[in-house]
């Protein structure tokens, strides 16, 4: 899969992320701040600002992100 804005190939082990995936995020952030990035999303600042961009990320961390919304969207017990 190719990104829209950069040449060639995605760089490895990285995925595009759905642009509804960060509207989502842009909507529930509380403080743009490495600290608070961490605590809410499990993510550092310098993934914030790839993923507002629409620059690709580790698979790994999307993946992480990805279950960290899951949880957050489960009603409490």
């Amino acid at each position: 899969m190719q990104h829209p804005t950069l040449p060639g190939p995605l760089p490895k082990g990285c995925r595009q992320v759905n642009p509804a995936l960060i509207d989502r995020l842009k909507a529930t952030v509380e403080r743009r701040t490495d600290v608070a990035l961490t605590a809410q999303f499990g993510i550092s600042y310098n993934t914030w600002r790839k993923l507002i961009a629409g620059q690709p990320i580790r698979s790994s961390v999307l993946s992480r992100l990805e279950a960290r919304l899951e949880e957050t969207d489960r009603p409490a017990a």
